[in-house]
């Protein structure tokens, strides 16, 4: 799987990862640090081998990292309350953040992505945000912006090519 098809298959799940890791973790600010590092480890795998059903293991990903965070937490409570003797044990817990470089060029992408959404006509930009964001139908897109389903679909189809245009010109 290209980088690119890896990105089209993360941003088109992207909204509902982030409900589902929300969901489990309870919290959103940790649901976002679990969708950062999903995309890490997803973006490596694809590009190592062919993923059958890349939705499903990017589900299963966002699952168990979400769990794991849960965990950790739990576990970091139980250190904490045990008092300052136990404090010294926090340093034997394996840290979950994903390397410098690898954390770096994620961001450095999204940076891209958020800068070629920018560029792209007024129109084309919000049916890509309706569709990609919001989780929106074609044809609820074609109703919010009174065109047809046929021109909602270029319209979203035109930015994600553009998106993948502006990603492909940094390598």
């Amino acid at each position: 799987m290209s980088k690119m098809d890896t990105l089209h298959v993360f941003l088109a799940a992207q909204a509902e990862l982030l409900r589902y890791a929300t969901r489990i973790t309870g919290d959103s600010i940790e649901a976002e640090d679990v969708m950062q590092e999903a995309w890490l480890r997803f973006r490596a795998v694809a590009n190592e081998r062919v993923l059958e059903e890349p939705n499903g293991y990017l589900f299963r990903i966002v699952h168990n990292l979400a769990l794991d965070r849960q965990r950790r937490l739990g576990r970091e409570s139980q250190i904490f309350a045990a008092g300052a003797a136990m404090a010294s044990a926090v340093e034997f817990v394996p840290s979950d953040q994903p390397s410098q470089q690898a954390g770096a060029e994620a961001k450095e992408e999204l940076v891209m992505l958020r800068k070629a959404i920018a560029q792209l006509p007024a129109r084309t930009r919000r049916a890509f945000e309706m569709h990609r964001f919001e989780d929106m139908k074609l044809t609820e897109i074609a109703a919010e912006l009174g065109i047809s389903k046929s021109v909602a679909s270029e319209l979203v189809i035109e930015a994600v090519e553009f998106c993948k245009k502006a990603l492909r010109r940094r390598h």
